[in-house]
């Protein structure tokens, strides 16, 4: 089990320096906000899918993840000089909507009418 804390904890770094980096080194006026809402690193540690939303109305999620890993070679090296790891991960990025997709089912599940039961009073 070793193997899957380092990588948790690995991951757990990658979010938090990415979280700092992306502002700096991307162009948020057209991304919007850009979270990260995870990351995945590979067992031997050489590839990173990071999972990001973003709040922008002007562009489409796939438009986020292709501009991110279209910068992905500038974020790995900003990455490699924050992080302190031997060898940065190669970095993937996925957009996900599994936000989106909450949001949803919150709204139907609040759009349901539930009949009040009636109360058996004597």
């Amino acid at each position: 089990m070793q193997g899957v804390d380092r990588t948790r904890r690995i991951g757990r770094v990658l979010r938090k320096e990415l979280a700092a980096i992306i502002p700096r080194e991307v162009d948020t006026a057209t991304l919007g906000l850009v979270s990260i809402t995870a990351v995945s690193v590979s067992k031997d540690l050489r590839h990173a899918r990071v999972f990001v939303t973003a709040l922008s109305a002007k562009v489409s999620q796939t438009e986020v993840a292709d501009y991110l890993n279209a910068q992905s070679a500038t974020l790995r090296w900003a990455l490699g000089q924050r992080a302190e790891l031997r060898r940065t991960p190669e970095l993937i990025f996925e957009y996900d909507a599994s936000i989106e997709r909450g949001a949803e089912m919150s709204k139907l599940l609040n759009d349901i009418d539930v009949p009040e039961e009636e109360s058996g009073g004597d």
